[in-house]
């Protein structure tokens, strides 16, 4: 199938039948390796501002769909597309400025650094973009304040609960004001009460900056937050 360029840039997020495959770590019959295709010609449209819930049984290919759009991991084929930029076709140091300066990423176990305190860990994605840490500064004081963190700057993240831990990771993500945030199950580690609050901050945040949002969750209360949802099966867009 033929990569639709001019379509796919004018959204924010543009996939045009992408696979990824996976070859198994060992032979399993006559000396050749069985493949596994996470992603089995995926084909979606995001556009800017929008939050789009993905659903599906564990192992049909969401998280790998997070992966490829964010170029965390490329494509085995097909045409990525994000804020107009072509991913699937950069190298290893395009995409490290490429998410650098577009892409936030909230992971389900927070991913914080255990040795830095709460306003380092926070600024981190500015100093790997060259910003002096007094500029950080302030604005991980404003970010913190938002999601609700006053006065918690100095704490380490084992100081935390793990709701403050999963709204300190999503200050980290949005902090350099990406166009896209990407978030893999970010309340799947939460208790409903403290899952509503994560989701609102997020969704916030998500609405002030005007950021897409791109969402795994296995929970239909999370999914019905989204402006839509879409349904994963087998690698594929079913629904």
């Amino acid at each position: 199938m033929a990569i639709d360029e001019k379509s796919a840039v004018e959204r924010m997020i543009g996939l045009e039948d992408v696979r990824k495959d996976y070859p198994l770590p060992h032979p399993v019959r006559g000396g050749e390796r069985d493949v596994v295709h996470a992603l089995a010609g995926v084909s979606l449209s995001v556009q800017p501002g929008e939050f789009v819930a993905v659903m599906g049984p564990s192992g049909c290919g969401k998280s790998t769909l997070l992966h490829v759009v964010g170029g965390l991991d490329m494509p085995s084929a097909g045409g990525v597309f994000v804020n107009g930029e072509a991913v699937h076709a950069m190298d290893g140091a395009r995409l490290g400025l490429f998410r650098r300066r577009h892409v936030g990423v909230v992971f389900q176990f927070f991913n914080l650094l255990p040795q830095l305190t709460v306003m380092e860990n926070v600024c981190l994605p500015l100093r790997l973009a060259g910003m002096p840490f007094a500029d950080c500064r302030k604005r991980a004081d404003e970010m913190l304040e938002k999601v609700g963190l006053p006065g918690k700057a100095e704490r380490l993240p084992a100081e935390l609960s793990g709701g403050e831990q999963q709204r300190v990771a999503i200050a980290r993500a949005l902090i350099h004001r990406p166009r896209v945030v990407l978030a893999d199950e970010p309340t799947g580690n939460l208790d409903s009460h403290t899952s509503g609050m994560v989701l609102d901050v997020l969704r916030d945040l998500q609405r002030e900056q005007q950021t897409t949002l791109l969402l795994v969750t296995h929970s239909p209360e999370v999914a019905r937050q989204a402006h839509r949802t879409i349904r994963m099966q087998d690698g594929r867009i079913v629904d």
